[in-house]
């Protein structure tokens, strides 16, 4: 069916009175036959025009009806889009909500800048200074219920852990207030010593006896004791083991500590712990040949932690409890070895933001590798929140009669 235009029936309507004015004037003598029949056709155009603009009107309604069910749709395509979008608005809002109720992530940044002159018994003096980013660390803890949680500890050290390194990633099961009771797996430190420290060097007993595995470790915390033990595959077996390759460290550990402010101002701590196989620390490992020994050795740890006002102080002992054979560790030679440290530390808050300690620590059968005296003191500014700025100097004497002098500037900050 053919539509028509308004444009198209007004041109037509002119065409039509053109025409008809167009004709020529009806003779006098026409007949009324002729006049009838032109009456006709005008009624005959006008009744078509008349049906035309009723058309025409019918269309123009449907098509104003169309425009106003487009608008309706478009209206409510926009709303819809604007519902869906809010709606994942609103999901990825309590996603990010509840995930900040589940996950801590927190780690610290430290920077250091370093001297060091080295002085032997003999022959000419020597120096050596770095700018490192000393370690950049960061933990995620998950708590995935009110008895479970997980920790992932990712550690970046120059020199040490290149690329970025998974230090820690462990899953612990109770260690609450109503249960104090727990299991904890996966990779971890355990082991002897706690090398607690206010300084920017570690002690001695850390660099020493770390112990870093992947292991099983059930124990109990209290209020005022913990008990706990573990076991590990350590990569230090003895000789005879081979070609066996079992499960072959354990340790247990122990500790008393006095609850907040059951004595006051004064909080104290006593920690112990024994391991059958000492060598399955990081460094006495990595100097032990084909990682094979004779027979393990085994080695303990006692430390005390106490705290009064603005005084803190630490002491702590690591040693083994057996000879290593000549030859077994690298850095001994063709002597036996016993090796142990231990370390005295006092640290003063007299002032709102600073802290300075001192430290005396001491090495035995650890030959060159470690100074076997060494002394030295820190003093630590926190400027800002969460940032502060440390400055050492350590002076380490060895056993070879060798010095050491090094300063040690760190500018930390932790989230």
């Amino acid at each position: 069916m053919r539509i028509w235009k308004p444009k198209t029936v007004l041109t037509t309507l002119i065409l039509i009175m053109a025409g008809l004015l167009s004709l020529p004037p009806a003779a006098p003598a026409a007949s009324d036959a002729e006049v009838q029949m032109l009456l006709q056709e005008i009624k005959a155009l006008k009744a078509r025009v008349i049906d035309l603009e009723k058309r025409l009107g019918q269309v123009s309604q449907e098509s104003q009806q169309a425009r106003e069910l487009a608008q309706k749709a478009q209206a409510g395509s926009i709303k819809a889009s604007r519902m869906v979008e809010e709606g994942i608005g609103q999901k990825g809002q309590g996603l990010l909500s509840d995930l900040g109720k589940r996950v801590k992530i927190y780690g610290t940044l430290e920077v250091e800048a370093s001297y060091q002159r080295n002085k032997p018994k003999s022959g000419s003096d020597s120096s050596e200074s770095s700018l490192n980013l000393s370690t950049a660390e960061i933990f995620f803890e998950a708590q995935f219920n009110k008895y479970a949680k997980g920790v992932l500890h990712f550690l970046w050290e120059q020199g040490e852990t290149e690329p970025v390194d998974l230090d820690e990633g462990f899953i612990l099961l109770g260690d609450t207030e109503d249960l104090p009771a727990y299991l904890m797996a996966g990779r971890i430190y355990p082991a002897v010593g706690l090398f607690e420290t206010n300084m920017v060097s570690d002690p001695v007993t850390k660099n020493i006896f770390e112990t870093q595995a992947t292991a099983a470790e059930v124990g109990y915390n209290g209020d005022w004791f913990s008990l706990g033990g573990g076991l590990f595959n350590s990569a230090v077996h003895e000789t005879g083991d081979a070609p066996d390759n079992n499960i072959n460290t354990y340790y247990i550990q122990a500790g008393l500590q006095t609850p907040e402010g059951a004595l006051g101002e004064l909080s104290l701590q006593l920690h112990a712990a024994y391991i059958n196989n000492i060598a399955g620390g990081n460094f006495l490992s990595d100097n032990i040949e084909g990682e094979r020994v004779e027979s393990l050795v085994g080695g303990w740890s006692a430390t005390l932690l106490a705290e009064y006002k603005w005084l803190s102080f630490i002491f702590e002992y690591v040693g083994a409890l057996d000879d290593f054979k000549a030859g077994e560790l690298g850095f001994s030679g063709d002597h036996q070895a016993r090796p142990s440290a231990w370390y005295v530390e006092a640290a003063l808050t007299p002032i709102t933001d600073w802290t300075f300690a001192l430290r005396y620590e001491s090495t035995d059968d650890m030959f060159n590798e470690e100074p076997e005296k060494q002394w030295g003191a820190t003093v630590c500014w926190q400027f800002l929140p969460d940032t502060s700025l440390s400055l050492e100097y350590m002076r380490g004497d060895y056993q070879d009669d060798s010095t050491r002098d090094l300063v040690t500037s760190k500018l930390a900050v932790a989230f």
